[in-house]
């Protein structure tokens, strides 16, 4: 345990090191969430970070990836299926989002497309939006804007250093203050799931 608090420890002061513009919104239960400002836009980034031991790049794949399960991983999913699929690691996927009253629900679709490196150390998954794929249903609001990613790194010892990075906008008539509002927290409950559910602890 002092080992993992000292890897995660050192991550962090990278990443801090690295990109000074980032701030430090939580740190707790070895998950750190970070936000910034993006220019042109009132809706902030979050940057989401993880080292996990006693698990493998492939187990975290087998989660992440498994889009039509979403519903298990992202807060406030409550619908989530694959449109298309093409092998392991590209698919076209459907989000239902829901909204506190009285703003409506979201929904959103997104490409994710995964790119092995490192000699299978290192996956980076790459989501990018497709709003128009299908049409709009008259009882949501669609998202088309926003874009992010994964990346999973696996490190000696039998441990994954998790990199889950993402910017937003909800659509509609939405205050920035209300969606910022939950920046820190989903990004943190949806890494904080990505371990109950490698370590078979999931509530």
């Amino acid at each position: 345990m002092f080992i993992f608090k000292i890897i995660l420890s050192f991550f962090i002061f990278l990443i801090s090191f690295e990109n000074s513009d980032w701030k430090l919104r939580k740190d707790e239960n070895g998950i750190a969430v970070y936000t910034r400002t993006v220019e042109s836009s009132t809706f902030d980034e979050f940057k989401a970070i993880a080292v996990i031991t006693g698990a493998s790049l492939n187990q975290v794949l087998d989660i992440i990836l498994d889009a039509g399960n979403y519903t298990r991983l992202i807060p406030d999913c409550t619908e989530s299926r694959v449109l298309f699929q093409r092998g392991r690691y590209f698919d076209i996927h459907y989000l239902r989002m829901k909204s506190p009253w009285p703003v409506k629900d979201r929904d959103a679709i997104y490409q994710s497309e995964t790119i092995i490196t490192d000699n299978g150390k290192v996956a980076h998954i790459s989501l990018s939006p497709m709003g128009d794929y299908i049409e709009e249903k008259k009882d949501l609001i669609r998202m088309y804007r926003g874009s992010g990613y994964w990346e999973v790194e696996e490190l000696p010892g039998g441990t994954v250093k998790i990199t889950y990075q993402f910017h937003g906008d909800p659509g509609g008539q939405i205050p920035a203050w209300l969606a910022n509002s939950a920046i820190v927290s989903n990004p943190y409950k949806t890494l904080e799931k990505l371990k109950e559910l490698l370590s078979g602890t999931e509530n």
